[in-house]
């Protein structure tokens, strides 16, 4: 996991990545000015808050390295895994509405980010055009990855660990990793509650995928060998 995501690091002024976390094809100056608002290089240890639920909104913030879990707790205490982020992932959509965060973001490992300050979104997205239609974009991805999980929630355990291992897939692809070897963020255990599975049905189902040839698992590690039909069990 550290060597993969903690080397994989996103600017402003040096990203050579398409379309990762902010709009391509940015004058020298609109760079700049992007760059003086953004307040970059906040580094949070494993297990540290980027913000909790109910904490008001202070920003959208940018994934630099490392990765992230978003959780939900309900009024019993149990967290809810809702989702995962990546390096070049934005979250803090959650926190517009009511100016409050309705979920708390939790480092994954050692992990830096960039914020935008929520007092300076209005008179950024003047100077810079781009960054709103960047901002709706990554809304609507979020709102995308919400009505996935509750597809999700009403499949098999088998089809859940597929789609879950495709889009990680696909999401690493877009942002310059191997799409067919990788180290899941999560633990198993992580997963199954991300999934609505037990610890014991994602192991179990780990093992039938590997047993199908389908993917190899060491640890956290894994090697996606066919692809092709584990997307193809997606559509079951």
């Amino acid at each position: 996991m550290d060597r993969l995501f903690k080397n994989f690091q996103v600017s402003c002024e040096n990203c050579n990545l398409d379309e990762i976390c902010l709009p391509r094809g940015l004058s020298e100056q609109e760079v700049k000015d992007l760059s003086d608002v953004i307040k970059s290089n906040s580094v949070l240890q494993q297990g540290e808050y980027i913000y909790r639920q109910g904490d008001r909104f202070k920003g959208i913030v940018a994934v630099k390295s490392g990765t992230a879990k978003l959780v939900s707790n309900d009024n019993q205490g149990n967290e809810h895994i809702l989702n995962i982020l990546l390096p070049g992932e934005l979250t803090g959509f959650d926190g517009l509405n009511q100016n409050r965060h309705r979920c708390s973001a939790i480092a994954l490992e050692v992990m830096s980010y960039c914020e935008l300050p929520a007092e300076k979104l209005d008179s950024l997205c003047q100077m810079v055009p781009g960054i709103a239609r960047e901002l709706f974009r990554h809304s609507g991805e979020s709102i995308n990855e919400s009505q996935n999980q509750v597809i999700t929630s009403k499949q098999s355990a088998e089809v859940k660990l597929a789609l879950f291992l495709t889009n990680l897939s696909d999401r690493l692809k877009k942002r310059g990793f191997s799409s067919l070897s990788f180290d899941l963020p999560l633990t198993r255990e992580e997963m199954g509650n991300l999934l609505g599975l037990t610890l014991e049905t994602v192991s179990r189902m780990l093992k039938h995928l590997q047993n199908e040839g389908l993917i190899t698992v060491r640890r956290k590690h894994i090697e996606i060998n066919d692809l092709k039909t584990l997307k193809a069990i997606c559509s079951r």
